[in-house]
């Protein structure tokens, strides 16, 4: 079984302006903060685009992300009197050049949070695409995957509460649409890298059955969370989702169908295989919707070609050919109406969030240093029209891929 991942953009920002701070800064260690927050942050924006980076092993997420907060949350745990003091920045992953522009580092945080999500989903695509995947690879995989939805959970729970919604459209990045839909994705496409191994290792079918259909409702749930956003935006993003819907339905209806032929119920078997070649069709139409439909992604790539989908296919047709000739043979079972319940439901193997945890506020920041800064004297910095101008696109590494026949019986390869 082949994987392929739908990717959206990161995000882009602007520079971070400060000018207008100097008549706020009284001391050195005001001073010192400004300027060791412009620097962490231009350090990260320069190294979310680095796909072959591990983003574990860059120490510029922990250095910055504590100094941010310092403006956001202050030692004692209250609102920070920084919050509103400078102007960020922020495209969207789902399209457009025009950036959302607040004056509020909680804003900053989710924002930064969520691109880093999308660099973690992303790293998780580049490392998969390796010519020599292997099980390392698999788990580093299903890590980043992980880690993304946790990321993705943390914005939603705890930090898009208290942003202004008034200011946002439905399909911006830290609605609560856009967050589920992204750590419901992540989940589900670490849930398929289990589903791999667990085919390539030849468990049970009734296990892969149940952990198919598992993953096809993650999918089911991550594409209802964006039924009510603006279709210019989000199409492309759920057709994607409704071929991943329907492709895990009909593995899991192809594992129930060799399961069933096991326990010698060979009508059921036929009924349930050949359910699973329509839900396949189904997919297979969806994957002709995928590539024209309207909304923003990285690479184009036709679906329906790729070893991810080509490998199915042939797989229920020749365990169905199976059933259809033992029950010739043997067994001579009336093929039922109804088709039987997928019952199952797996017990282990499930993938889940890995909970992020956000680093505390900076040591730099104490009472006294709060102090350094004149807040009461300036007034939050104006956004003007030309804060609202386009945004060069973020720089990214190119993901790779590779479509050619893989020849183990998972046959992992990630687009």
């Amino acid at each position: 079984m082949s994987h392929w991942f739908h990717r959206n953009c990161l995000k882009a920002t602007g520079p971070l302006d400060t000018k207008h701070l100097t008549p706020v800064l009284t001391s050195q260690k005001a001073n010192q903060i400004v300027n060791e927050l412009k620097q962490k942050r231009a350090q990260l924006v320069s190294k979310m685009g680095d796909l072959l980076s591990d983003p574990r092993s860059t120490p510029v997420i922990e250095e910055y992300l504590p100094l941010v907060r310092g403006f956001a949350q202050s030692v004692t745990d209250a609102a920070s009197p920084l919050q509103h003091l400078l102007k960020f920045r922020w495209t969207q992953s789902l399209g457009g050049r025009n950036p959302e522009v607040q004056n509020d580092a909680v804003f900053e945080i989710a924002n930064v949070c969520v691109n880093i999500g999308i660099w973690y989903m992303k790293r998780a695509a580049k490392v998969a695409s390796s010519n020599n995947y292997a099980e390392a690879e698999a788990k580093e995989v299903h890590t980043c995957l992980r880690t993304a939805a946790g990321i993705f959970e943390y914005v939603l729970d705890k930090v898009s509460p208290h942003l202004d919604s008034t200011k946002v459209e439905d399909w911006h990045d830290c609605t609560v649409p856009i967050l589920t839909a992204y750590k419901l994705e992540c989940t589900a496409e670490a849930q398929e890298v289990t589903v791999a191994r667990a085919i390539e290792l030849k468990h049970k079918p009734d296990l892969i059955s149940a952990l198919a259909h598992e993953t096809s409702k993650l999918f089911s749930d991550a594409d209802i969370a964006l039924r009510e956003c603006d279709v210019e935006f989000v199409t492309k993003w759920r057709r994607y989702l409704q071929v991943k819907i329907k492709f895990y339905a009909a593995y899991a209806r192809s594992f129930q169908g060799e399961h069933l032929l096991t326990l010698d119920k060979c009508g059921e078997s036929i009924k349930t295989l050949k359910e699973a070649q329509n839900l396949y069709k189904e997919a297979q139409g969806l994957c002709k919707q995928y590539e024209h439909a309207p909304g923003n992604s990285v690479g184009e790539v036709r679906p329906a070609r790729h070893p991810f989908f080509q490998k199915l296919g042939p797989c229920i047709d020749l365990r169905l050919q199976k059933s259809e000739r033992e029950n010739g043979f043997i067994y001579y079972q009336k093929i039922p109406e109804e088709l039987p319940e997928l019952e199952l439901k797996a017990t282990f193997g499930l993938a889940a969030p890995i909970p992020f945890e956000m680093p505390a506020v900076h040591a730099i920041y104490t009472e006294e240093a709060y102090k350094d800064f004149t807040v009461q004297e300036t007034a939050p910095p104006k956004i003007s029209g030309s804060d609202k101008d386009d945004l060069p696109p973020a720089k990214e590494t190119d993901i790779g891929g590779n479509t050619k026949n893989i020849d183990n019986d998972s046959g992992c390869v990630i687009q």
